[in-house]
């Protein structure tokens, strides 16, 4: 039988940085000359750069000027092969008010909180608790199905007395678990859940609360931290629990033709004020300015307004789930990025494709992630994981690189990153299509800690990445997000699986 690993949450960071042939790698690697050259001190690179002082009476920065920042970035360039091709063709979007370093740490959401949200988007109508707790009830239908895979051919399929044993596993725990009782009626309280291994053993709790309206109605899900904070080796895998707090609010009816491919199904990135695409113009009405308006709307609802902010609207194809063609159903996916300051935390729109798991050397602590779906029904999904607290501001108002030298980075970095993901010869070409430029904070992983985090300034080149690949005389495509981060206080690239 395949293994079952349970990826939980582990309270860390993600954070590192690739070495540019622009900054030395021993200041890559000093966060105190960072903080230093954020306010102007100890380093001739900023005292040259010529960049006027921020007044801090404006109410308004305009970074443009300061920077040299253009509005719009046209480029093409190739990579250190021909296989590799980087088109720019991007907005570049910058904050009005100063850009900070903010000191982060994980967060739960409290039961505070989450009264309020029930208040805000349940109100008065009946919900009920689905317990997760064992129960007789709970464990039949997997009993029934391996007793099944015992008395068929499947069984073959698997080691030797390995169905039996799960069987009888099974058998006694039906027999100990207790006889489920009628749902209880729910009314925001969050209760306290159980993770358990494959053989039915408490290894972790956590406060958690979901409930459910009667049919295909209202689901209102808050799932936080477990308790456990280390990997449980048991004898038939690993439970590596990490820190990643989740809240997920679903109205109306959702099923299997809003199945989406984010990864490498089609997306339309939107202004509010562009139109519908053609393609999709005959499959959905609701315009993407009454997308943002539904967004914003449900921001408003919930107590958030001036706490998250809309920053990209896709409109995506869906699939069908078996052969993931399209099927003719379009789904708007909002992203909401989080406001530090008045300026907005960058999205987290990483495939991770342009870094190296194999190098990560930090525990990880998972970025914090915003979603709306809306259709043309009405129906509504909102999925919010991993929060962050902020604490205290580090420096309030940061010096940057002059804009000139950042593209210098992007243009030396990214063809070297792009190489290792077409060294392998099946791939034929990749094409590299920046989308847009966000000026804006990314969390790093903070000098000597394990627990905090530093949001600092960052250009986030979002990009649509292309692959051509060939097996067996077989052309295929596979296309992905992602994006190079780079710090716009040092110049030096984020790795977001290692950290700073």
């Amino acid at each position: 039988m395949k293994r079952i690993i349970i990826v939980l949450l582990a309270a860390l960071l993600l954070c590192a940085c690739q070495p540019t042939p622009e900054v030395d790698a021993v200041r890559q690697k000093n966060q105190d000359a960072m903080i230093e050259m954020a306010r102007g001190e100890g380093t001739d690179t900023v005292v040259n750069q010529n960049v006027p002082e921020a007044d801090p009476d404006l109410p308004v920065l305009d970074y443009y000027t300061m920077y040299g920042i253009p509005e719009h970035l046209d480029l093409e360039f190739s990579g250190l092969s021909d296989k590799v091709k980087i088109v720019v063709d991007a907005d570049v979007n910058v904050p009005d008010n100063p850009l900070p370093i903010v000191r982060a740490v994980p967060a739960d959401f409290s039961q505070e909180q989450v009264y309020d949200l029930w208040q805000r988007l349940v109100g008065d109508r009946k919900m009920l608790i689905r317990d997760e707790k064992e129960t007789k009830e709970t464990i039949k239908a997997d009993l029934e199905y391996w007793i099944e895979v015992l008395n068929s051919p499947e069984v073959n399929d698997y080691e030797p007395g390995e169905v039996e044993q799960m069987v009888k596993d099974l058998q006694a725990r039906f027999n100990d678990a207790p006889d489920g009782e009628p749902p209880k009626e729910a009314d925001g309280t969050l209760i306290i859940g159980e993770m358990r291994d494959s053989r039915g053993k408490v290894i972790a709790h956590r406060t958690e609360l979901q409930a459910y309206e009667p049919g295909d109605g209202l689901r209102f899900n808050v799932q936080n931290n477990y308790d456990l904070r280390e990997t449980v080796y048991e004898s038939d895998g690993a439970y590596c629990v990490m820190k990643n707090a989740g809240f997920c609010y679903e109205i109306g009816e959702c099923t299997g033709v809003y199945t989406l491919d984010f990864t490498y199904g089609t997306y339309f990135s939107l202004h509010a004020e562009d139109p519908i695409p053609d393609a999709a113009k005959d499959h959905v009405k609701t315009t993407p300015a009454e997308i943002r308006k539904r967004a914003d709307d449900l921001l408003g609802q919930m107590g958030l307004s001036g706490q998250f902010a809309v920053s990209e609207i896709k409109l995506h194809a869906g699939v069908d789930p078996w052969t993931r063609e399209p099927n003719g159903c379009y789904v708007y996916r909002v992203t909401c990025s989080r406001l530090v300051n008045g300026v907005p935390v960058c999205a987290k729109d990483v495939g991770m494709n342009l870094y190296v798991p194999e190098d990560m050397t930090a525990p990880e602590w998972v970025y914090e992630d915003f979603h709306m779906q809306f259709d043309d029904g009405g129906w509504v999904f909102l999925d919010w994981n991993a929060p962050i607290e902020t604490q205290e501001v580090i420096q309030a108002d940061c010096r940057l690189l002059p804009f000139s030298e950042i593209q210098g980075v992007m243009k030396s970095r990214l063809p070297m990153l792009l190489g290792r993901t077409t060294s392998d010869q099946s791939v034929k070409s990749c094409t590299a299509s920046i989308r847009r430029i966000d000026l804006g904070l990314w969390r790093i992983r903070e000098k000597n800690s394990i627990e905090t985090g530093l949001l600092v300034p960052v250009y986030c080149f979002c990009m649509d990445l292309l692959w051509e690949k060939e097996y067996d005389g077989r052309t295929s495509t596979v296309r992905a997000a992602d994006a190079l981060i780079v710090n716009a206080v040092d110049g030096t690239v984020i790795d977001p699986w290692n950290g700073y």
